[in-house]
């Protein structure tokens, strides 16, 4: 019936087959392993870009804050010295009209005119 070298050979066959089989299997199991650590990398670079979202919106709220300081310092600055030159200008036009109506001033000195001999600021000027 069967010979010894048809039971060997049908014998290595099956040997491998099953080694094919056992292969196949190591091969799906590592394929799940790598799908596996695919989802997991996906989900590190979501939480990465995440983060990186959030940084950046930090980064430009404290970049506006710095501004916003640094723009108040400088507006302040500006007032203070508007401030100053109105002060200046209140003072020069006191000691001219004084001087004037005393008679201490210049002959040709021309009577006030124009926006800084008014007190009355509607007109929309700045001074």
């Amino acid at each position: 019936m069967f010979s010894r070298d048809r039971i060997a050979k049908a014998a290595a066959e099956l040997a491998d087959h099953l080694q094919i089989i056992d292969t196949v299997r190591s091969l799906q199991v590592g394929q799940k392993e790598l799908a596996d650590a695919i989802k997991t990398l996906g989900q590190q670079v979501r939480e990465i870009q995440t983060e990186l979202r959030a940084l950046k919106a930090e980064t430009r709220l404290e970049a506006l804050r710095e501004t916003q300081t640094i723009v108040n310092a400088v507006q302040g600055g500006l007032n203070q010295r508007i401030e100053a030159l109105a002060v200046k200008i209140a003072v020069v036009e006191s000691g001219v009209y004084e001087a004037r109506w005393n008679g201490h001033g210049p002959a040709l000195l021309p009577a006030p005119t124009g926006r800084l001999a008014s007190s009355n600021h509607d007109n929309g000027s700045i001074l």
